[in-house]
Formats: C-alpha cells, structure tokens, sequence
C-alpha cells in the first residue's frame, strides 16, 4: 500500500485495508438506491409455460381457501359452545 507521501503528486486518502473496501462495497450494494432502467425487453411466454403458470395460480387460489377453511374450523371449535352463550 501506498501514503500521501511515497506519490509526490497524488493528493488522496491513504489506501485502506482490503478488508474495509470489501465491508464497503457490501454496503453500498445493500443501501444504495438504484433507479430501474427500461431495457424495451418484453418475455414472450410458450404455451406451455402460460399453461403452468395458470395452473400454479389455481393451486395456490385452492391452498389459500384451504388454509381459511382451516383457521375457520379451528377458531369455531376452539370457541365451542361459548359463541352462543351471551350475556344481553
């Protein structure tokens, strides 16, 4: 590594260990805001995989309804007899 004074007309920081730039790099790639830029690019789907995507949208459309069903059943059982026991 060279300092300030072993460059006669270099006017920067001293260099930092390789360690550090690397902790640098890693942050400025976790925090720095980047804009998208529109390549003009659009995916062409096969039929295939049109298909395969609907389908994977109809399955997880049935496991969501399977999963309120579910905690649906499992907050009424929970609840039993209690829900229609009210104080007026």
């Amino acid at each position: 590594m060279l300092d300030k004074g072993q460059i006669k007309d270099w006017e920067g920081e001293p260099e930092r260990p390789a360690a550090e730039r690397k902790t640098d790099r890693i942050l400025n790639a976790v925090f720095e805001s980047r804009e998208a830029v529109p390549t003009g690019e659009t995916v062409k789907l096969t039929p295939e995989q049109a298909h395969a995507r609907k389908r994977r949208g109809q399955w997880m459309a049935l496991a969501l309804i399977a999963f309120v069903i579910i905690v649906f059943t499992l907050t009424m059982t929970k609840m039993g007899q209690a829900i229609l026991v009210r104080d007026l």
